[in-house]
Parts: C-alpha cells; structure tokens; sequence
C-alpha cells in the first residue's frame, strides 16, 4: 500500500512539473562555438563514399577471382 501511495505521489510531482516547459537560453555573450555546415559540402561526402566502395568491391572481386 505504501509504494501504491508514493507512486501516485511521484507521478503527480513529475505531471506537474512537465507543464512548466524548457528553460529560456542563458544570455552568455551569444555564441554557442563553432557553427559547422554539413550541407554545404555534402556532395564530397557523397563523392568519397562511393569511391571507397567501388574500392572495396574491386579488391573483393579481385581476391574472390584469383586463379591459382
């Protein structure tokens, strides 16, 4: 009985306290570090991934076809 009593007490506590919402931003000079863009040069990212795997499956195909 005891626990169903505290259980009930912490979800009304944690209900509660859901409503208030996030916090406001600290006001600490503005900047938050370094901004970095990752869709200004997605296309190199792009370009490299599917170097690295025609790379890939060239050196499977020719280790898999090797004649002895």
């Amino acid at each position: 009985m005891a626990s169903l009593i505290y259980n009930v007490i912490m979800l009304v506590l944690q209900a509660t306290s859901g409503n208030q919402g996030p916090p406001p931003p600290a006001h600490g000079g503005g900047t938050r570090g370094a901004q970095l863009p990752i869709d200004d040069n997605i296309w190199i990212l792009l370009a490299a991934g599917i170097l690295f795997g025609a790379y890939i499956i060239y050196k499977r195909s020719r280790s898999t076809n090797k004649v002895a």
